[in-house]
């Protein structure tokens, strides 16, 4: 009789410990759903500490941590589920995005790489894998992956994109043209692969591609300052300097270094023989000049004043003070003088370039 009793109350025990635990799952889920996801990790939390066997639980206390931004305590519940296993796509694919987000590459890699070698027919994990190599900067390993996702599905525009990107960073333009314009006949008017190939068009000086692909967007209202300004040179470069002003002063609207877009409007109202203009966009270079290219701006500001001979002829004899090395080879260029110190006797300025790349200026 006793035996009976006993063996009663335990298969009670089992039938009520299944419905407790589906309802409290069943209550994890409601405030995750909610959007409640500390007190679903919390509450998760107790139940563990009751029966630490309950992996749907496990699972969803884990991801309300997740969501929560509580990346440690994620981690350490994803762990045991991994170490179980329990449904492994889930745990992986959390513990992917997790590591990316702490920027702890090689383990997203790890993860990733679980997760392509499970679902090998999905690109996304490929490109991923990519991604995390590309924020390493290992840019060959990203390449690979990249074109390994295009690959596998080189229909998704997510990979025709990254692969290009790719192929354009690593100066392989043409490759990242012909991908781009496979592409093109499918999306030609995705205005992300419009602007990608009017880039890989301006490397390969292909300007009137580039202005074709340029001028789309802009039908699209869709133009940036940096696409102003390649329109601006393309048409520079294919001899429609009208053009070329327009869009090269349109392009200085919100640009934060308009260094280029002066010295291409410099150029082209040189090319039209507007010296006064010409001159005040070099000198604009000059005055927002953060690359190598300033001393050109100061070589095309010479001819200008060389031309208009302002300088009085040297004199015959003039005696450098400075003694180079037998090795360098001394350039001396013309050079004015600053406004602030030009005077009636003002005498010329000379830019003296060695070698050496250094330059110092001397008086005559």
């Amino acid at each position: 009789m006793k035996s009976c009793i006993f063996w009663v109350y335990l298969v009670a025990a089992v039938l009520w410990v299944k419905p407790a635990a589906a309802q409290s799952l069943a209550y994890l889920d409601s405030l995750i759903t909610a959007g409640e996801y500390i007190a679903a990790m919390d509450a998760g939390t107790l139940t563990l500490q009751q029966d630490s066997t309950q992996n749907p639980t496990r699972l969803a206390t884990a991801r309300a941590a997740y969501l929560s931004g509580k990346f440690r305590v994620a981690k350490s519940h994803f762990h045991v589920l991994e170490a179980v296993p329990y449904d492994t796509t889930t745990v992986y694919q959390h513990l992917m995005k997790i590591y990316d987000a702490e920027q702890n590459y090689p383990l997203a890699v790890k993860y990733a790489l679980k997760l392509k070698n499970i679902f090998p027919q999905q690109s996304v994990y490929a490109r991923k894998i990519a991604d995390y190599h590309l924020a390493s900067a290992h840019q060959i390993e990203a390449l690979n992956y990249y074109l390994q996702a295009y690959l596998t599905d080189s229909l998704d525009m997510a990979n025709v994109l990254a692969l290009g990107e790719q192929l354009y960073r690593t100066d392989l333009n043409l490759q990242a043209d012909t991908v781009i314009s496979m592409a093109l006949v499918e999306e030609g008017d995705n205005l992300a692969l419009r602007g990608l190939a009017a880039r890989v068009a301006m490397k390969l000086k292909k300007y009137p591609e580039a202005l074709e692909h340029l001028l789309f967007i802009e039908t699209k209202g869709a133009m940036t300052p940096y696409q102003f300004k390649n329109a601006g040179y393309a048409f520079y470069m294919v001899d429609s300097l009208d053009k070329a002003i327009l869009y090269l002063e349109r392009s200085l609207h919100n640009e934060n270094n308009p260094e280029l877009n002066f010295y291409y409007l410099a150029l082209a109202h040189s090319s039209k023989g507007n010296k006064k203009e010409a001159q005040n966009y070099f000198n604009r270079a000059i005055e927002s000049g953060i690359s190598d290219h300033v001393k050109t701006y100061y070589q095309h500001l010479a001819t200008f004043e060389a031309r208009e001979n302002k300088f009085k002829k040297p004199s015959a004899c003039w005696t450098c003070p400075i003694k180079f090395p037998k090795t360098t080879r001394p350039c001396f260029t013309w050079a004015p003088m600053p406004n602030s110190i030009t005077k009636t006797n003002a005498r010329p300025s000379i830019i003296i370039n060695v070698t050496s790349n250094s330059a110092r200026t001397l008086t005559a």
